[in-house]
């Protein structure tokens, strides 16, 4: 059949057992209603990884991965969602026809064709004519080899105003070459968009072309200052910076063989660290890290390390990056001496492949660096910077490694001893949620104070409604939450399996979660038609999806509801708000009795004891 309808989809999940599939490749132990193993998705020694025979889903409370049967066989096998439903029907002995043949109805193929078309016929260029002899040679000299060129499909475009236009015009419409980037038609003239520049061809993951990036190399061009000396294609039906990776199908099952990824800004980076023996690298083409990268990078790896330039603008780049990895694990890898990575591989030949292996440091080493006051004489600078790593350091699990930040931060402050900046870190320790990691930051709330998690239920009179609160599931590996977690986490079981109570919390004036990957699954919760386990299941993906699992997996709640359950978790999430309010401004007090500010800590102590009467504290 050429199309998978949705009912026979169903009825071949529903015709397998999950448990049976799974451990034909996951050596699996019951464990309680659910069944137990190590990740296959990422390293571990101690398994994380629950298969839910009840619900027929899986879990990995490691790195997050979870999904049906299908999903499961897609990631394992790397194989596409028609072929994993093509193996579950074999398995259940259900006949199914699927039309193999190429799909015929996208609307860009043409264009598709078109950039494949042009990558041939610039590689043809650079390695056959005359003028691609002496481009050949100036990439020699800057340690591209032939096998390079080769390996990365790299070209060369004539300088010749039409020669791409003239080589394809009669092969494709005008409206494909228009729509395409690679043919600029002006008010009286036609001529190619890249001339005499070095071609890179970008592919998406699957190996179609769709964009170009072009150097100029040419001794006059290199000369006029006015050239931009690299060129990229414009947005166009088929690609969007903003999502596209440079060396991503090539470096897809490097990167899921070891579960990490080097972030680099360039190709020529991604090219050195190639040489360098380096095959899971890719990079964002000059632009900077967004959502779209980190999403698409999500399915295939579990660590992120960020290899930019050295310079400010490299460095500086990877304190934003860092920002937008929050829930990511991290590591960072500084280039020396200003360099960015392709410098630093010529510079220091055999070099950069040991720097990115063994160089690696985790991210509040690096912004005990980027973050260090010019004038550390001053001591407002030192009590800031204290503020801004203190966090990051109690965030850290390890009591040893946070240890080791505090003493090198010592280091650092003149004017603080060790106790008194291990003083400053416990404060915050005991706000931080084991489970979370250094930047997984929650919503603003409405003041602009960014909450961290709220102080336990005996401390200053906060307390929860213990009634109504979620049962965790006793299941092994899943990691160690916080009150306010369980809540977010029981609300939102209560809003996939009671239609009434998506309503109620979606008209709710301005209601959000504490914690943002809560927040994210309530979003796309919100924009969907239907509400509800079966579908979320084919819906949802990415981050939504780890998290809608998560939700499955560690929510055990009775099917009955009463208005005052929800009523109660409400009300977690406002006392929450209150709490983190309080806390803020007592964490203030501390440091301006620290600094000795006598007119501050009066200031202080006035806002706590109004905010404790608005509480009814």
């Amino acid at each position: 059949m050429a199309l998978l309808e949705k009912v026979k989809i169903e009825e071949i999940r529903s015709s397998v057992n999950i448990v049976d599939v799974i451990s034909q490749h996951v050596h699996l132990s019951k464990a309680g209603t659910n069944y137990l193993g190590l990740c296959p998705f990422h390293g571990e020694k101690t398994p994380s990884f629950n298969v839910n025979f009840q619900k027929q889903f899986y879990h990995c409370f490691g790195c997050g991965k979870s999904g049906d049967v299908f999903k499961f066989l897609e990631d394992y096998k790397d194989i596409p969602f028609r072929e994993a439903v093509k193996e579950v029907a074999d398995i259940a002995g259900i006949p199914l026809e699927i039309d193999t043949r190429p799909v015929q109805d996208n609307p860009n193929q043409a264009i598709y064709d078109l950039h494949n078309q042009a990558a041939r016929i610039y590689h043809t260029v650079l390695t056959a004519t005359e003028e691609g002899a002496k481009a050949r040679e100036y990439l020699l000299n800057r340690g591209i080899s032939d096998e390079i060129i080769e390996k990365f499909n790299i070209g060369l475009s004539l300088s010749d105003n039409d020669f791409l236009y003239q080589s394809v015009k009669q092969k494709f419409e005008e409206s494909v070459l228009t729509n395409s980037g690679l043919i600029t038609f002006a008010e009286n003239r036609i001529f190619d968009s890249f001339r005499g520049r070095i071609m890179f061809p970008l592919n998406n993951e699957h190996g179609q072309v769709i964009a170009f990036s072009g150097r100029i190399w040419r001794s006059e061009d290199l000369d006029n200052k006015t050239l931009a000396k690299y060129k990229n294609s414009t947005t166009t039906p088929i690609f969007n910076k903003s999502e596209a990776l440079y060396n991503l199908d090539r470096a897809a099952k490097s990167i899921k063989k070891t579960h990490e990824v080097y972030l680099m800004e360039g190709f020529m980076d991604v090219i050195a660290a190639y040489e360098n023996g380096v095959s899971n690298a890719v990079a964002s083409m000059g632009t900077a890290l967004t959502e779209g990268h980190v999403r698409k990078l999500r399915s295939y790896a579990h660590k992120f390390i960020l290899v930019y330039d050295g310079d400010k603008a490299g460095q500086n780049a990877i304190y934003k990056a860092l920002n937008l990895l929050s829930s990511e694990d991290v590591e960072v890898v500084r280039i020396p001496d200003g360099l960015d990575p392709d410098e630093y591989n010529k510079a220091y030949p055999g070099a950069l492949g040991t720097l990115m292996t063994t160089g690696r440091m985790a991210p509040v080493e690096f912004l005990m660096d980027h973050l260090r006051p010019a004038n550390l004489t001053n001591l407002q600078a030192q009590l800031d910077f204290i503020d801004l790593i203190g966090p990051k350091i109690a965030a850290i699990e390890s009591l040893t490694a946070q240890d080791a930040y505090i003493k090198r931060l010592v280091e650092i402050l003149p004017d603080f001893e060790y106790n008194q900046v291990e003083s400053a870190v416990n404060q915050r320790r005991e706000n931080v949620v084991a489970s979370q990691p250094i930047y997984d930051e929650p919503f603003m709330f409405d003041d602009g104070m960014t909450p961290p998690p709220p102080p336990p239920p005996e401390e200053d009179g906060y307390s929860y409604v213990e009634q109504t609160l979620v049962t965790p599931v006793p299941v092994m590996g899943a990691k160690k939450l916080s009150q306010i977690e369980l809540s977010e986490l029981q609300l939102l079981h209560r809003m996939i399996y009671h239609p009434s109570v998506m309503a109620r919390v979606v008209a709710t004036h301005d209601f959000q979660f504490v914690h943002r990957r809560y927040q994210q699954l309530f979003e796309v919760m919100k924009d969907l038609e239907e509400v509800e386990e079966t579908s979320l299941m084919g819906q949802l993906t990415g981050e939504a999806a780890e998290t809608f699992y998560e939700v499955l997996s560690t929510v055990n709640v009775p099917d009955d509801i009463s208005d005052q359950e929800i009523d109660d978790l409400l009300k977690n999430f406002v006392k929450a708000a209150k709490g983190t309010r309080l806390q803020a401004l007592q964490d203030q007090l501390v440091q301006a009795k620290q600094t000795g500010n006598r007119a501050l800590e009066l200031q202080l102590t006035l806002q706590i004891i109004a905010q404790k009467q608005q509480d009814g504290v």
